[in-house]
């Protein structure tokens, strides 16, 4: 038998669960930064990336967050 006791059935399930959310994570990143490369400044690389980075900096603070909680 593949799973002994429910808690290793319950764990696996979890694993699963949060590897699929990491999966999906991803993809929605993908799909951002696509547009971002398509709309936002595409004949100005640097610029585009910079703005991204303050763009992305000023809705962290701008949510109170601290850096430290995303780590």
């Amino acid at each position: 038998m593949i799973f002994k006791s429910k808690k290793n059935k319950k764990t696996l399930i979890y694993n699963i669960r949060v590897f699929l959310l990491l999966l999906a994570v991803v993809v929605i990143w993908r799909g951002i930064w696509n547009i971002f490369d398509r709309y936002f400044f595409p004949d100005y690389f640097m610029l585009s990336n910079i703005l991204s980075i303050v763009i992305g900096l000023v809705i962290i603070f701008i949510n109170d967050y601290e850096l430290e909680d995303l780590v």
